[in-house]
């Protein structure tokens, strides 16, 4: 097997790993938003700050890694950098090709399945927020009007509501 594709296929492991980790973590988040618990959403976004540091690391070895393959088997592209299914198209070995169609396939799903959850979680995020303001809303009333005296719009002054009440 080529050295190249094996350091390939190595990173593509291990960017597998990063990213169901990332899972993880989305798991968590969510548990901690639903249980509003401030701390350990702090504490999370630093463990996914270092493991998104980690991925983008592994990333550029990988695209350094295919790039470097594809000059060994004299493809040109004008692009700076080369995809995986491109990758797949050049290997002319079976066993080769086989193991990066399998590995970047499991990477894609991982991917999905995180896109996914992170989808979620923003929504959950989004839905907590708009509770808290209906809260707001519902315990301290609309917003009260200007305190300065506008003779002028006197007549134009319009109560504002709370900002659940307001158009959108």
């Amino acid at each position: 097997m080529n050295e190249n594709i094996e350091k390939i296929l190595i990173l593509l492991q291990e960017l597998i790993h990063e990213h169901r980790q990332l899972i993880e973590y989305g798991k968590a988040k969510t548990d901690a938003i639903s249980n509003n618990n401030i701390d350990g959403l702090s504490y999370i976004a630093t463990k996914e700050k270092r493991c998104l540091d980690r991925i983008i690391e592994h990333e550029k070895n990988r695209a350094f890694l295919v790039g470097k393959y594809m000059l060994s088997q004299k493809v040109a592209s004008n692009q700076r950098s080369f995809k995986m299914e491109k990758l797949i198209q050049v290997v002319y070995q079976a066993e080769e090709k086989r193991q990066l169609h399998i590995a970047w396939n499991d990477l894609r799903a991982v991917i999905a399945e995180l896109q996914d959850l992170n989808d979620f979680n923003q929504q959950l995020v989004k839905m907590t927020l708009e509770y808290l303001h209906f809260t707001q809303d519902l315990l301290l009333g609309p917003e009260d009007e200007e305190v300065t005296y506008h003779k002028a719009v006197q007549g134009m002054v319009q109560n504002r509501s709370g900002r659940v009440n307001l158009k959108l």
